[in-house]
């Protein structure tokens, strides 16, 4: 699973540093930034709260009722994609002007389609995952992850219109849904039930309003740029290039939690030191890159991207930092003893938090001080849910956190960035 989310993120990333290499124009590369952003906004918050449910609650399940739960997940995604389709085509004006400031958005219509289609093929890696299948989660991303890097980029490379790039977009999530269509028709049973949806959906709303609060971080934060610097597209591609975590961290963070979650739901105090003990290799892995590319990112930025993306680089320092906070897997926990209602209420501290430093930092520090105000939310979120587990919940930070690594890579991050200013 963590290698399929490095292949996603590491796909997008690419896409990102080819289309710039193939000098699409800056205002393009911003249109499309917009897009991607507006489609993360729209389906980020059911993706996440509603996996994070079905991973908690499948493995408790009969084997008919996870056949059943197959294919009812299925039809609720299928149908909230079609929902969110016409919601998103009939409101489109309302979106653009008040989201991203803009009064038109090129290629919205096509890529409205890719969403609808590609929304609900998230279930294809987490069925594999619930079955343990990890050879097939790794070929269906690798496979589908280069379609997309080479229909997304190719046309831009023979120097045909954009468009044809969105085209693309559309055939990568057709195929995707052809083959969620098959192992829900293979393994499925056709059946509704109601019973068995109220349950999953009883485990997840609190996650789906937990991750709506975090979805609006960003949402906030793209609004914010486009509030000070009178909808820029550049000043906007400019910040969403910078606005970018450690490449890698995301992907493996939720692919470790994703993993983790059904082992510590089924488990006990076991659990919670093996996750402990693997979290360890991925500070080995991800501290060290942290600190190279906090060190390095000024020479890299106009070299990967052009020149236009210097500034940029600043920005992706602070994110950076976001790092040490990603690694502290509170939320886990908590979702695994479904303590939901209480990731959503500090969910709302730190979206609220968030606007309010976001937008005082961003008056006198531009787009770095809007992701200042973000490293600030994220931070605050994981203090809260380590004092909480410690008081309510009796589980001490120690028991899934090696305080010697943690501490020692954080104080060099740190020093790493305080020595770039």
């Amino acid at each position: 699973m963590q290698l399929f989310n490095v292949s996603r993120q590491g796909s997008l990333i690419l896409i990102a540093i080819l289309l710039a290499q193939f000098n699409l124009p800056t205002a393009l590369l911003g249109n499309y930034e917009q897009l991607l952003f507006l489609g993360n906004l729209l389906t980020f918050f059911w993706i996440s709260g509603l996996v994070q449910g079905l991973l908690s609650h499948y493995p408790v399940l009969s084997e008919p009722d996870q056949k059943r739960l197959l294919f009812n997940s299925f039809f609720l995604l299928l149908g909230l994609a079609v929902g969110l389709f016409l919601l998103a085509y009939w409101a489109k004006t309302f979106l653009w002007t008040s989201l991203l400031q803009q009064d038109n958005l090129l290629y919205y219509d096509l890529f409205l389609v890719y969403l609808c289609l590609n929304f609900p093929t998230h279930l294809v890696e987490n069925f594999l995952l619930l079955q343990k299948k990890g050879i097939q989660i790794l070929l269906f991303g690798l496979f589908s992850f280069s379609l997309q890097l080479l229909l997304m980029v190719g046309p831009v490379y023979l120097g045909w219109d954009f468009r044809y790039s969105f085209y693309g977009l559309v055939v990568v999530a057709s195929v995707k849904f052809s083959y969620l269509f098959f192992m829900v028709w293979q393994q499925g049973i056709w059946k509704l039930d109601l019973t068995l949806v109220k349950q999953w959906l009883k485990l997840s709303w609190p996650l789906v309003l937990y991750a709506i609060l975090g979805g609006l971080l960003p949402a906030y934060d793209g609004w914010l740029v486009g509030y000070l610097f009178d909808g820029d597209e550049k000043m906007f591609a400019i910040f969403r290039y910078g606005a970018r975590e450690l490449p890698l961290a995301l992907a493996l963070t939720n692919a470790f939690s994703s993993a983790m979650l059904p082992e510590i739901a089924t488990g006990g105090h076991e659990a919670l030191i093996e996750m402990k003990r693997r979290s360890v290799k991925l500070f080995h892995l991800l501290f060290p890159l942290s600190l190279f590319l906090m060190l390095a990112s000024d020479a890299l930025f106009p070299l990967l991207f052009n020149e236009d993306f210097v500034a940029s680089a600043f920005v992706f320092r602070i994110y950076l930092l976001v790092i040490i906070s990603r690694v502290v897997f509170s939320s886990t926990i908590l979702i695994s003893r479904q303590d939901n209602a209480m990731i959503t209420k500090i969910g709302l501290i730190e979206l609220l938090v968030n606007i309010l430093s976001s937008y005082i930092l961003g008056q006198y520090f531009g787009i770095a001080g809007i992701a200042m105000g973000t490293l600030l939310a994220f931070s605050l979120e994981k203090i809260l849910q380590v004092a909480y587990l410690h008081f309510q919940h009796k589980v001490s930070p120690k028991d899934y956190l090696d305080f010697k690594w943690f501490f020692g890579y954080s104080a060099l991050l740190l020093l790493s960035f305080l020595w770039t200013l």
